[in-house]
């Protein structure tokens, strides 16, 4: 089956009904009606544009109706689509990018630079004629996802029809009871990750609403009542920024019946003030795009485990190997290993990084982490993102885990940098909780956790960490960071 025809199927059942909306954007509020005339207006277009069947098509584009709509049209006459806002494999294939700044986007192996505007979804909504329209084997590819961006080094996965129509039939048990009652959505995680788009499938293969940031934040967060918003899908940060305002801001209630948070680590802290204020039925889930989503579980049964990412799905078989691949027993820390029939099987072409993450029949995720007695997965850290201070190594979450252990830090990520010896030495970067930090007293905290050579050497105030579109911290723009800081610091010594 075609993966738009679900929603083509909602459009004749309820033409008027909301679809997608962007308060006080380009298009705001879109019916079942009109997504079906712009997925065949899209879908016409790209016909008289030359765009065919099977090749592939990257969307750049920041208005996220514009942008969802463009992928649907294609992805229904057969043209395999990427979002992304960043870079691109060198070694994937583009016959077209789509954007709305043609003048950034840069060719890849000669693709045809085309632009994004309002004339993709003018015409009379009249379908393609149904020889262009996607009718081949389920195992056809319709989408590429990006991966490891956070890295600087994205690498391709290819999903096919019925790959990512199985992953979403998961959605149903995977998030609990009250996921499936709810219709309509508000998801924070942009189309240009995995999890954003396949929310956005899933909303309206169902016949619900998909809402996206509107113009402003005042606009979005009023629109949540006005819409009757029932669910919110959105990563640890953006659930930071959400729970700010409204503890901020009493007169505001929040519409929310289940919060579904996935991307990054969830700290107990922001747990507990997220159910608090804004909805107390939060789940909190794991997984990578190679595998879709790993474990799940209701957020406070994390509360008082560190690391923890939910009780492993009945469908993922989860395995915590030593470095010579051999199984370990709960509680044993090692490698976190996926196998599973909805695993991709290798990044489009290279050959190299798929052998090497790709095997057993399995997909190893980098992670490290262990089982406990009762099938909750617990993640400790990452295999390559682990410190040499000195010969006393250390993953950066221990450190991170200590410090926003502190009261007065909300979020925190640490890097090392080399110091005029050329040795390393742990640089943070800090959001406090409420605008100030006191660098003192968390030095004193942090000392009374750590050992001395784990301790940042500098605490660096931000208002928010860098993040990609999954919600991940960028790490290597930490650097710049501090750099940038310095500079500052520098300038106003002088001054």
């Amino acid at each position: 089956m075609n993966i738009v025809e679900p929603i083509l199927f909602q459009a004749r059942h309820c033409p008027p009904a909301p679809a997608m909306c962007a308060p006080g954007a380009t298009f705001g509020l879109i019916s079942y009606a009109r997504l079906a005339d712009l997925i065949n207006n899209v879908g016409r277009r790209a016909i008289g544009l030359g765009l065919s069947r099977g090749q592939i098509v990257v969307i750049r584009v920041s208005d996220q109706i514009l942008h969802a709509t463009l992928a649907l049209g294609l992805i229904n006459i057969g043209v395999i689509t990427v979002s992304t806002s960043g870079s691109l494999p060198p070694r994937l294939r583009i016959d077209a990018i789509i954007t709305d700044a043609p003048g950034s986007a840069a060719a890849a192996n000669g693709a045809r630079i085309m632009p994004a505007d309002v004339s993709w979804m003018a015409g009379n909504g009249r379908p393609p004629d149904a020889s262009h329209i996607h009718r081949g084997s389920g195992d056809d590819i319709y989408r590429i996802c990006l991966t490891s961006g956070s890295t600087g080094e994205a690498k391709a996965l290819a999903l096919s029809h019925s790959l990512e129509l199985a992953r979403l039939a998961r959605y149903d048990h995977l998030f609990g009871g009250r996921f499936p009652e709810c219709s309509r959505f508000f998801s924070d995680l942009g189309l240009t990750s995995g999890i954003g788009f396949r929310q956005l499938l899933y909303v309206l293969s169902r016949g619900g609403m998909a809402m996206f940031p509107g113009a402003t934040p005042m606009d979005t967060l009023q629109a949540f009542e006005l819409y009757k918003v029932q669910g919110l899908v959105a990563s640890p940060g953006a659930l930071g920024a959400f729970v700010k305002f409204y503890e901020a801001n009493s007169a505001f209630r929040s519409p929310f019946q289940i919060i579904m948070s996935a991307g990054s680590p969830l700290h107990d802290s922001l747990s507990e003030r997220v159910r608090a204020r804004i909805c107390p039925d939060m789940i909190f889930s794991y997984g990578t795009t190679e595998t879709s989503f790993v474990s799940s579980a209701p957020a406070h049964a994390l509360v008082g485990t560190p690391g923890a990412v939910g009780y492993c799905a009945p469908d993922m078989s989860v395995e915590i190997v030593d470095s010579v691949g051999t199984q370990l027993p709960p509680g044993s820390e090692g490698s976190v290993r996926i196998r599973s029939a909805l695993n991709v099987r290798e990044y489009v072409g290279e050959p190299e990084a798929s052998a090497a993450l790709f095997r057993d029949g399995c997909f190893y995720t980098g992670d490290v982490g262990y089982l406990t007695g009762d099938s909750m997965l617990v993640i400790t850290g990452r295999e390559k993102n682990v410190f040499n201070l000195g010969g006393d190594k250390v993953s950066p979450e221990r450190i991170e885990a200590a410090m926003t252990a502190f009261d007065g830090v909300g979020e925190a990520a640490v890097f090392t940098r080399a110091n005029d010896l050329g040795i390393d030495e742990v640089w943070a970067v800090v959001v406090p909780k409420n605008g100030a930090l006191d660098e003192a007293a968390l030095r004193r905290h942090c000392r009374g956790r750590l050992a001395d050579t784990h301790v940042p050497v500098r605490f660096i105030a931000v208002t928010a960490l860098p993040r990609n579109a999954n919600g991940k911290v960028e790490r290597q723009r930490l650097s710049e960071i501090a750099g940038a800081s310095q500079r500052v610091g520098e300038a106003a010594r002088r001054d």
